[in-house]
């Protein structure tokens, strides 16, 4: 029996979601709840690594195992064994064809930024601004990521590990409510630490330490070497994933 799984979680605590040596993480507190209720262990397959501090609306894992429970009483029981800052959405028995990280078709990213007085209550939650950032500039800089491109200077993936670093990006938006930008990001798939190298990029341009062709050179003329700025991940949501 396949089980798939629909969660949100604030990363804030945890050093994100799938397992590591250095802390708690996600992944550790699921299977944990799960190995009581199943009374063995269980591992789980995750769609997407989110970083530490990195929040969601909308992860998705998925578990095997052979005993059969209903899907709202086992929502129940895992949310009742995990943490406040946890909490399972939905619960659903699917095909074994089906894969949490496999099966994607798209992934949607938002990035949250606080362009005015610095706010107690989004610390955590948005990157906190101090510069005054140029929004039609940054709107520009954003149609230049739309297509297929590659972003080897957009990432810290090792080559070793994906050789082949295209992906395709077919909605990149910004839009301003308050002082809060909210930078909203879909493609087939990204790399490790992506969407942040991006909107730290687009921070740049708005604040005028790059420019709109500093940005095609990157995407021209794919490097690992290039200065890039890695944004903190505390603003950062993964909000939905397609299938």
């Amino acid at each position: 029996m396949r089980y798939k799984v629909t969660l949100a979680y604030d990363g804030n605590n945890y050093v994100g979601f799938q397992s590591q040596k250095n802390g708690l993480a996600i992944q550790d507190v699921i299977e944990k709840a799960l190995k009581i209720i199943f009374k063995e262990d269980v591992r789980i397959v995750m769609a997407s690594r989110t970083d530490a501090k990195v929040h969601a609306y909308g992860q998705v894992f998925h578990f095997d195992n052979e005993k059969e429970f209903d899907c709202y009483k086992l929502k129940g029981s895992i949310n009742a064994l995990i943490p406040k800052d946890i909490h399972i959405i939905e619960v659903q028995k699917v095909n074994e064809d089906f894969h949490a990280r496999y099966s994607v078709k798209s992934k949607t990213y938002e990035y949250l930024i606080n362009t005015g007085e610095y706010n107690v209550f989004l610390n955590g939650y948005a990157y906190q601004s101090f510069f005054k950032l140029d929004l039609n500039l940054m709107k520009k800089g954003t149609e230049l990521f739309i297509g297929t491109h590659d972003f080897s200077s957009f990432n810290t993936t090792p080559y070793s590990i994906k050789a082949n670093q295209i992906r395709t990006i077919t909605e990149f938006k910004i839009t301003k409510k308050g002082d809060v930008i909210k930078i909203k990001v879909t493609g087939d798939g990204f790399l490790r630490n992506m969407v942040r190298i991006m909107v730290g990029t687009l921070i740049d341009l708005g604040r005028g330490q790059k420019s709109l062709d500093d940005i095609k050179k990157m995407l021209n003329t794919p490097s690992k070497n290039t200065k890039r700025y890695n944004i903190t991940g505390c603003g950062l949501y993964l909000v939905k994933i397609k299938y």
